[in-house]
């Protein structure tokens, strides 16, 4: 029996704006190429009766993401089709209330590929919740 070896990467930032304020922003599953300085396009398109999204990445990466569950302020997606060394991927960006604002959390599980997956999506995520920071103070 082989054993699958499954990462997990999940990264938050705190800002001092309501979360409404902020997901109003990140909500959309198409919003991410107005935030995160990595993605220069997000397609939303519906493939098969599902809501997908082609996101192009500054590296000239494309990849296919599936939006999998929606609720007020978080949404699951999952990779189809990607560059990237990483295989069964899913993710949940989401944003809660705190003290004084919100936390934005990134979490991902999956299979990599290549011993460079899990910075890959670090180095992603990091990038930008950074951004967030920048644009929303904290």
């Amino acid at each position: 029996m082989t054993h699958v070896v499954r990462d997990r990467i999940q990264r938050w930032v705190s800002l001092p704006v309501a979360p409404e304020k902020v997901w109003a922003e990140i909500g959309g599953f198409g919003a991410i190429a107005g935030w995160h300085p990595d993605v220069v396009s997000a397609e939303v398109v519906e493939i098969e009766g599902a809501v997908h999204r082609h996101v192009r990445t500054s590296d000239d990466g494309l990849t296919l993401e599936r939006l999998v569950e929606t609720g007020p302020h978080h949404y699951t997606y999952e990779i189809v089709e990607s560059h990237l060394p990483l295989a069964d991927h899913r993710a949940t960006l989401s944003c809660v209330a705190e003290k004084g604002g919100c936390r934005v959390f990134w979490a991902a599980m999956f299979e990599p590929t290549d011993e460079s997956a899990d910075d890959i999506v670090t180095a992603f995520y990091e990038d930008g919740l950074r951004a967030l920071r920048e644009r929303f103070g904290g």
